[in-house]
């Protein structure tokens, strides 16, 4: 009974496993990704994108402009339609397509993919990782920085173009320059931090958490890691952790956002409410509360 409990909990591990690949393989992997379709995990991985048709995935819907649902389906690609070096190597049960399609307003993803020499590559999508990458940033408006806009920019074309260290850089100063706004905020209220410049990215976090998005004090640590990327991780490591990362600073973004904005509604509506409170107290009626 234990053995029999423990492969069926294996089972279950494989193919969370698999899904978990596939959908970063099709999501956040680059052209010409491959992974290992003889090991066991791999084999299920294949299961998952060539039979699958139950399973979805949240991620940036170009025509929602939203972050939103998609379901996939699969289809056997004929050889005949694929031209150059490929055509002739090309069996048709090696190559099959994926489609996701937003359940919002059933926009189309497809991801293909070809099966040879024990090997799973993933040669084509559409659209691009860069066009879904840009149109995540385009759902920011005008609400960001100009810098940060262009610098982000920056580092989503990096990634899609497999150069991951490179849009590490351009992440942490796009974090660097929050922290920095942060603290000219509390400046500008009369409470700089002494020797602010010098101090190490933890301490110049702690020093801001009325200032900073609960999201970066919480995880200020992310400046250690996009840190890491530049003196430390390889390019396939930095390719991995690059989704997170992004996911991470975006949403640090949208909380100063919401900060910002915050203040503002609440400093007008204390002034609107100062105008009634004159108003009221104006011709000499006592202003009280009442029950």
């Amino acid at each position: 009974m234990t053995d029999e409990i423990s492969d069926e909990q294996h089972r279950a591990q494989v193919a969370a496993d698999a899904l978990e690949i596939a959908i970063d393989l099709m999501l956040n992997r680059g052209l010409y990704s491959a992974i290992d379709a003889s090991s066991e995990v791999g084999q299920e991985v294949e299961t998952v994108l060539r039979r699958s048709h139950s399973i979805g995935f949240d991620t940036y819907c170009v025509s929602c402009r939203r972050e939103t649902t998609f379901r996939i389906s699969s289809a056997d690609v004929p050889a005949q339609s694929i031209g150059g070096r490929f055509r002739q190597q090309i069996a048709t049960p090696s190559l099959f397509a994926v489609h996701a399609s937003c359940q919002r307003d059933w926009r189309v993803y497809s991801y293909v993919f070809l099966k040879k020499d024990g090997m799973l590559t993933k040669i084509g999508q559409q659209p691009s990782m860069a066009d879904v990458a840009f149109g995540e940033l385009r759902s920011f408006g005008d609400s960001l920085e100009k810098m940060d806009r262009a610098e982000l920019g920056k580092a989503l074309g990096l990634f899609a173009h497999d150069s991951s260290i490179g849009a590490f850089v351009y992440l942490r100063r796009v974090f660097e320059r929050m922290v920095d706004r942060a603290h000219q905020r509390q400046s500008d209220a009369g409470n700089p931090v002494p020797d602010f410049a010098a101090l190490p990215m933890d301490k110049k976090v702690a020093t801001l958490t009325l200032e900073l998005p609960e999201r970066a004090v919480r995880n200020s640590a992310v400046f250690s890691v996009l840190s890491a990327g530049l003196h430390e991780l390889t390019e396939e490591k930095c390719a991995t952790y690059f989704p997170v990362m992004k996911a991470v600073l975006f949403q640090m973004l949208e909380q100063e956002e919401h900060k910002r904005k915050a203040a503002i509604t609440a400093k007008e509506t204390d002034a609107a409410f100062q105008r009634i409170l004159s108003d009221l107290n104006g011709p000499g009626i006592p202003v009280t509360e009442t029950e």
